[in-house]
């Protein structure tokens, strides 16, 4: 038999449920972008067709909107250990995984830091010469640093946290 979902999610750490409700937001601010992507093309088309038309800055949207669903899919990834870079880790035995996974995941924060640190300086650049009217389109490109620091975050807790079980508890 099955428990009840919010059996797992009580018994659950402090850290533990801020990775979960970071998650959580992230999903639902992805999957809102990805309406207004899918809502917004489609208007975009449905103005060109029938009433030979654009929407105003339509396709700048757009292509920013693909980056933040892009951006916090990866982040996700992350989080549901999608995304993994094993090259060498096959051939070792499941024990030296398992004390190689924090390591791992501070190395991880750590360039995801370094990323994040690199992106927030080329953004501000942006920002700073960006034109009065176009500050808009600046702030959407803030998506590019945010992630890193997301994806840094995830990694900084699942270090705190440690390796997740391979078993659900009964």
């Amino acid at each position: 038999m099955t428990e009840p979902a919010g059996h797992f999610s009580r018994n659950r750490s402090g850290k533990a449920k801020l990775e979960y409700y970071l998650t959580f937001t992230e999903s639902l601010i992805a999957v809102a972008g990805l309406a207004l992507l899918l809502g917004l093309s489609l208007a975009e088309i449905g103005a060109r067709n029938f009433f030979h038309a654009a929407i105003p800055g339509a396709d700048i949207l757009d292509r920013y909107l693909v980056l933040w669903v892009s951006f916090l899919g990866a982040v996700i990834a992350v989080r549901e250990r999608h995304i993994k870079i094993d090259a060498v880790a096959v051939w070792l035995p499941e024990a030296w995984r398992r004390h190689l996974e924090r390591p791992i995941f501070l190395f991880s924060a750590a360039v995801c830091g370094g990323l994040c640190w690199a992106a927030i300086r080329f953004w501000r650049e942006e920002w700073a010469h960006a034109a009065a009217a176009e500050r808009w389109i600046a702030a959407l490109g803030a998506i590019i640093p945010l992630s890193f620091f997301l994806l840094a975050v995830h990694f900084i807790v699942r270090f705190v946290i440690g390796p997740r079980s391979l078993k659900r508890p009964a």
